[in-house]
């Protein structure tokens, strides 16, 4: 391949930027906070829920998800700030004018494989053609419950005719993306304190404590982010993947005030309490952040973590209602504004159907 090729070009530059970044070392990315996956290894206590929680896992029936997300999206947001949970971590934020998607996920397994790996509890309430347009999508980490590969090559043909083509993600993330199809020059890569323009709405990669890897071979590779969206009018906070860290307080502190902050609750054990927050742990980020209102993501799409799939909704509605919080708790595809209330606990009705 010769020196100008553009692609060799633009492979060059991608690991030079991983190399200088100060959270690369010894050839992987690091925490701020050394972590291990397993910090306080659980095994029994792990071993007992797996196989003991099985049926529970999972709902009885497909979950229900607002039927007219797309008449709802048709008018524009009164308040300039609409916040739309379509599943897992995949969320349409409509923020002073610029439209951005987070963790775009619609293929029916979070799985390598087309054939096996967890199958997901409900439809997507819009697809991808129906999206409108998206100015950008935000990619934080390349695990399969966020980088979905049938879904990237969907977008690389054109399935969402709305999308600008602009990704923003963690360095080393665009190789993945351009194996999918998805155009080098498209994709802009963040370190952590990096931003970028999109419209009025600055994005800006914050710290998250987490890990990354698609294989047996390529632990921490590339970079795991939490974004700031901030617009001219309102700011909001997407954590990605992450475990509790006094980070976010100085992220607060120094971007905030957030309106709206999207942290992960699902997926969760106390084996793993270092690289998930879980309910408890959001919650408490929440408040130490000073945000306005707490929108729970990462959760009741997928069977990933070792707890029946209600358990992280149904603990953060206690603890919202102990509190007197603004908590959101939408069905997926239920539009949200400033201002709004979401506070019925949904999924008791099908727990009841057990």
């Amino acid at each position: 391949m010769a020196a100008s090729d553009p692609a060799l070009r633009q492979q060059e530059a991608r690991q030079r930027r991983v190399m200088d970044s100060p959270r690369f070392r010894d050839g992987q990315f690091r925490n701020t906070h050394d972590v291990g996956m397993l910090k306080n290894p659980m095994t029994f206590s792990m071993a007992t829920d797996f196989a003991l929680g099985g049926a529970s896992r999972r709902p009885p029936h497909t979950l229900p998800v607002i039927a007219d997300t797309l008449a709802r999206l048709a008018r524009p947001p009164e308040t300039g700030l609409r916040v739309t949970w379509l599943s897992h971590s995949t969320v349409l934020i409509e923020l002073d004018g610029v439209r951005l998607l987070t963790d775009p996920v619609w293929g029916n397994r979070a799985s390598p494989l087309s054939f096996a790996g967890p199958l997901r509890f409900h439809p997507m309430p819009l697809q991808l053609h129906e999206l409108g347009r998206i100015d950008a999508i935000v990619l934080s980490h390349d695990h399969y419950d966020h980088l979905c590969a049938e879904t990237w090559r969907r977008l690389a043909r054109g399935a969402c005719p709305g999308w600008s083509g602009k990704v923003v993600t963690a360095l080393g993330v665009g190789a993945h993306l351009q194996a999918l199809g998805i155009a080098a020059d498209q994709i802009t890569e963040l370190d952590w304190g990096d931003g970028v323009r999109v419209g009025e709405v600055e994005l800006v990669a914050t710290p998250a404590q987490h890990f990354s890897g698609r294989g047996l071979t390529d632990r921490n590779h590339t970079l795991w982010m939490g974004v700031a969206m901030l617009g001219p009018r309102h700011r909001v906070f997407f954590s990605g993947d992450t475990g509790p860290t006094d980070e976010h307080v100085d992220i607060g502190a120094a971007l905030g005030p957030f309106d709206v902050v999207l942290f992960e609750i699902g997926a969760w054990h106390a084996a793993w309490g270092g690289i998930h927050l879980g309910p408890q742990a959001a919650f408490d980020t929440f408040a130490r952040m000073r945000a306005r209102t707490l929108l729970p993501v990462h959760w009741s799409t997928f069977d990933l973590g070792l707890h029946p799939w209600e358990q992280p909704g149904e603990d953060l509605y206690q603890l919202a209602q102990a509190n007197g919080a603004s908590v959101w708790f939408p069905q997926p595809g239920q539009p949200l504004e400033v201002g709004d209330v979401a506070f019925a606990p949904w999924w008791r009705a099908v727990v009841g159907t057990r």
